[in-house]
């Protein structure tokens, strides 16, 4: 009942569209933390500067996630058994370490807005609430057992809910637009960020979901199914969710979450929202988490992993790491990043699109040092970007992508060749 192919091929017959794929990470777009994000760069902004910073991180994260994803249709591995062919058994485990850390963090973060917001909504309309550690184990159990049951589930709950938040989106979008109506110059701001650093924490706010994408792609049937479940998620969902959210909080010139809502009179409706999102992201966040855990303990059972991971989750929540959110989006796109590129390059440059099978694991090295290498010089050099001393493109994200594709390319071609001819 459980199998869900966490370290094996998926076959052909349970591969399913691109349309219910997408709405996956599509559903991740509705929850809070993206209307947090479209908030504090409206804010930073201004509309039309964000606006633009919307529309071509979208465009950045659908290209990288649809090439990482044909990655997972043309092999029907996970993302972290890819990684294992990549950047070898250990250094497979080092990456793989980091996105479950990234990973939890995300969960963390759903469940501590979730714990925060339905107390402060709870108490304003019924008078009372739960504790936050009741809440917090409460939605815990909830996204553990929905998660135990696999892909199938998530596909199902995310094409469902997804439609429904989408709507609760367009109601915020008229009644920021009805209350713009009695202000003057609503979308107008100070611009307190740089607009590649704002692209590049757009670029953050997926770029998981993006390297991640094999998880999710290795059920898609076709190449066509794998860049509609990029392309609508990410440059179509996310940045309408963006968009509506930094509008409304320049014109109501407040950058809470749920002071913009109540605001607007989303009373009732911002409950039903911070639920059903909560719920639906943190599923896929530990669906992916549990993943990247199986990878690494192989003789584990799959719904004991996901437990696990459940609870270590709910731990992250005490981290409070929408202090910094928007340097926590910055990070994960510096270090993320790269590791799309290393596994898109290796597998369609170096391998020339021969697939990966289960036998050249006994015979890859421990760890690429290829890889290592670029993925460290992509992040230093995204790092010079972002204080000014090296830059080719403004915005960082970009400039890792730059540096990663040709130090890795010739790093694996020429230094670090490949033990194996991959025939």
């Amino acid at each position: 009942m459980f199998e869900d192919y966490a370290t094996t091929p998926v076959p052909q017959h349970k591969t399913v569209g691109g349309i219910g794929i997408g709405m996956i990470n599509g559903g991740l777009a509705f929850a809070v933390p993206g209307l947090i994000t479209g908030l504090e760069l409206g804010t930073a902004l201004g509309f039309e500067q964000s606006l633009y910073a919307f529309l071509l991180g979208g465009l950045i994260l659908s290209v990288l996630g649809t090439v990482t994803g044909l990655v997972g249709m043309h092999n029907r591995f996970a993302s972290c058994m890819t990684m294992k062919f990549v950047f070898g058994s250990f250094g497979a485990n080092l990456i793989s370490l980091l996105f479950v850390v990234a990973l939890l963090g995300w969960y963390g973060v759903n469940i501590d807005l979730f714990s925060d917001v339905a107390q402060q909504l709870s108490v304003k309309l019924f008078g009372s609430a739960p504790s936050i550690l009741a809440l917090e184990i409460a939605l815990g159990i909830i996204i553990t057992l929905t998660t135990i049951w696999g892909f199938k589930l998530i596909e199902r709950v995310s094409t469902l809910f997804v439609p429904l938040l989408a709507l609760i989106l367009v109601y915020l979008l008229m009644q920021s637009v009805n209350y713009q109506s009695t202000t003057t110059d609503p979308t107008v701001a100070t611009a307190s960020i740089g607009f590649g650093e704002a692209v590049s924490v757009v670029v953050g706010s997926f770029i998981v979901s993006v390297v991640l994408m094999p998880d999710f792609t290795r059920f898609a049937r076709t190449s066509s199914d794998t860049a509609i479940s990029s392309f609508l998620p990410f440059l179509g969902l996310s940045s309408f969710v963006y968009i509506v959210s930094a509008f409304a909080g320049l014109v109501v010139h407040d950058d809470d979450v749920l002071q913009v809502m109540l605001m607007l009179g989303l009373g009732g409706v911002a409950f039903f929202l911070l639920i059903v999102s909560s719920w639906v992201t943190n599923v896929v966040n530990l669906y992916s988490a549990a993943l990247g855990l199986n990878a690494m303990f192989t003789r584990w059972k799959e719904w004991k992993i996901i437990a696990v991971a459940g609870v270590l989750g709910t731990i992250f929540a005490s981290f409070n790491l929408l202090d910094r959110f928007t340097d926590f989006l910055f990070g994960l796109s510096v270090v993320f990043t790269p590791v799309a590129a290393i596994y898109v390059v290796d597998f369609f440059l170096i391998r020339c699109k021969r697939h990966y099978q289960l036998a050249e694991l006994s015979e890859t090295r421990a760890i690429n040092l290829a890889a290592l290498f670029a993925w460290v010089l992509a992040i230093t050099a995204a790092l010079l970007s972002n204080h000014g001393y090296i830059s080719v493109t403004g915005i960082e994200a970009c400039d890792a992508l730059l540096v990663t594709v040709p130090a890795y390319w010739l790093l694996r071609a020429y230094l670090f060749k490949p033990a194996q001819s991959f025939q």
